[in-house]
């Protein structure tokens, strides 16, 4: 049994109606202000929670993180990254959403995290060493990590930062997913700003009996 942990992208103009199939989703603005049914207006570098189909309305960029149970890949145009994971869809899953600053010439010790999840930069440039490849990540690229790999990031720009969705076991609401690689490691110093946007136990809506 799989689900869907996609990242995906949206251009709204004014006058145009945006609705989207059920699931569990972060609604993050890169830019703009959305009224999203149900939630009311949000405005740029703000992130809510919506479980169910979405209908948005607004000018604005969207940049979601989706985690579904059904989908349809007719939204393949909306996907910028996607990744399948092995759970019971009709199991409970936190989704957790947050920024990650860096500042200049910060370095995270190696790491890695009690979950699975998909970052996207919003700005600056970093290096990702994520197991043993070495990623350079530009403005707008999104990537996954396991969780299981091993990971250093370094900032390559005055200043970076990028927005991340996690789908984590219901065990791991509310506690840190930062893993230090080892002993070493856990002595240096994060290096990174993180702010929580929300993180919450969900159940996800099914599109189809």
């Amino acid at each position: 049994m799989t689900i869907r942990l996609a990242a995906t992208e949206d251009v709204l103009e004014p006058g145009r109606t945006l609705r989207l199939l059920p699931a569990a989703r972060a609604i993050y603005i890169r830019r703009g202000t959305v009224e999203v049914e149900g939630l009311g207006p949000i405005g740029a570098d703000d992130c809510r929670l919506l479980v169910g189909p979405a209908t948005l309305r607004g000018e604005a960029e969207v940049w979601c993180f989706e985690i579904a149970a059904d989908w349809d890949e007719a939204d393949r145009d909306r996907i910028v990254l996607a990744a399948l994971l092995h759970r019971d869809p009709a199991a409970p899953i936190v989704l957790r959403a947050d920024r990650v600053d860096f500042p200049p010439d910060a370095v995270t010790p190696r790491h890695g995290h009690a979950g699975p999840g998909i970052r996207r930069l919003l700005h600056g440039r970093l290096s990702a060493a994520i197991g043993e490849e070495v990623h350079r990540i530009d403005p707008g690229q999104a990537w996954f990590e396991t969780g299981h790999d091993p990971v250093v990031g370094r900032n390559l720009a005055p200043a970076s930062a990028f927005v991340r969705g996690m789908a984590l076991d219901p065990v791991l609401h509310g506690k840190p997913t930062f893993r230090a690689w080892d002993g070493a490691e856990a002595v240096k110093p994060r290096g990174v700003k993180p702010r929580l946007f929300f993180d919450e136990i969900v159940t996800l809506p099914r599109a189809r009996p």
